[in-house]
C-alpha cells in the first residue's frame, strides 16, 4: 500500500497539529491562502487524498477501511481535524475509527449524509447527484469545471476563488478520484457522534450550493453539542471567502479541546 503526500507548514512539532483534508477534485493547495495565519499557531499538515494532488498515483483498493489506514499512517498521533467537502467526510470517518487520536474535529461544507433520503430531505437529491456522475464519466475534465463553478456560486470573491480553485483542482488522474463519488453516494455517518462530546464545528456557506445550509442546520440538530457557525454570502468555499472567520474558528476550537484535554 503506497502512502498519501503531507505538505507540512507552520509551527515547530511541539506546536498543536492540525490536520487539513481538502474536498472532491481539488488537492491541499486549496489551503495554501489560509497557511500562513494558521501556521502562526500550529503545525500544519495539509495531506493529498487518494487520487488527488501529489497522491495522484497511490495504489490503493478504494475501500473505506484501507482509505483510513492510509490516513493513519500518514496522520500525527494527536491533532485537530479540519475536512471540507469529501475530505469532511473521511475526517468524520477517522474520527469515528481512531477517537482517540483527535481533539477536535470541524467540518468544512460538509454533513454526515451527501445525498438527500426521506428523513434526510436537504441534502442533493438522489437524481441530481446521479446525473452528476452520469456527466463525470462522459466528460471528467469539462464535469469538473462545471463543479468549480458550482462551488462558487452565490458567494462573494468570486474571480479570486475561481482561480484558487482552478489551481488546486487535480487534473492529473481523473479516473483515480471517482472513489469519492462512490463514498458520498453510500455513507452516512448521521449516528456517528450523537452521544459524544468531542468538539466539533460545523462551518458553513449560507449560499452553499452543493451542501445546503439546511443539511447543516439538521445535522446540529442532531448532533446537540456541535456547534455551526454560517456565513452569509459563502457559497462551498467558505474558508477561502471568509478565511478570517475561519482561522478564528479554528483556534477557538483549540481552545474548547484543551479545556477537554
Amino acid at each position: 500500500m503506497s502512502k498519501l503526500h503531507v505538505s507540512k507548514f507552520g509551527q515547530a512539532s511541539n506546536a498543536p497539529a492540525l490536520v487539513l483534508l481538502h474536498g472532491w477534485g481539488s488537492s491541499s493547495k486549496i489551503w495554501q491562502p489560509c497557511l500562513t495565519e494558521l501556521g502562526k499557531e500550529f503545525q500544519l499538515w495539509c495531506v493529498d487524498l487518494p487520487g488527488h494532488g501529489e497522491s495522484h498515483d497511490i495504489v490503493w483498493d478504494e475501500s473505506v477501511q484501507q482509505g483510513l489506514e492510509l490516513l493513519a499512517n500518514a496522520l500525527p498521533p494527536r491533532c485537530l481535524l479540519v475536512g471540507w467537502s469529501l475530505g469532511g467526510l473521511l475526517a468524520q470517518l477517522y474520527t469515528k475509527q481512531y477517537m482517540q487520536r483527535v481533539q477536535g474535529l470541524m467540518l468544512v461544507a460538509s454533513t454526515p449524509k451527501f445525498v438527500a433520503s426521506n428523513d434526510w430531505p436537504h441534502a442533493m437529491s438522489l437524481s441530481t447527484f446521479q446525473q452528476f456522475v452520469k456527466q463525470y464519466d462522459t466528460s471528467p475534465q469539462e464535469t469538473l469545471k462545471h463543479f468549480i463553478g458550482l462551488q462558487i456560486l452565490h458567494g462573494r470573491s468570486l474571480k479570486k476563488i475561481m482561480r484558487e480553485l482552478e489551481q488546486a483542482s487535480s487534473v492529473l488522474a481523473l479516473d483515480k478520484i471517482r472513489w469519492g463519488l462512490e463514498w458520498l453516494l453510500k455513507i452516512d455517518l448521521r449516528e456517528a457522534f450523537v452521544l459524544n462530546d468531542l468538539p466539533i464545528v460545523l462551518f458553513h456557506g449560507e449560499n452553499d450550493q452543493v451542501s445546503s445550509v439546511q443539511a447543516a442546520e439538521q445535522t446540529a440538530e442532531i448532533w446537540e453539542h456541535a456547534q455551526l457557525c454560517k456565513m452569509p454570502q459563502a457559497g462551498h468555499v467558505p474558508f477561502l471567502s471568509h478565511s478570517e472567520r475561519f482561522v478564528d474558528q479554528v483556534k477557538i476550537m483549540l481552545v474548547q479541546a484543551e479545556k477537554q484535554d
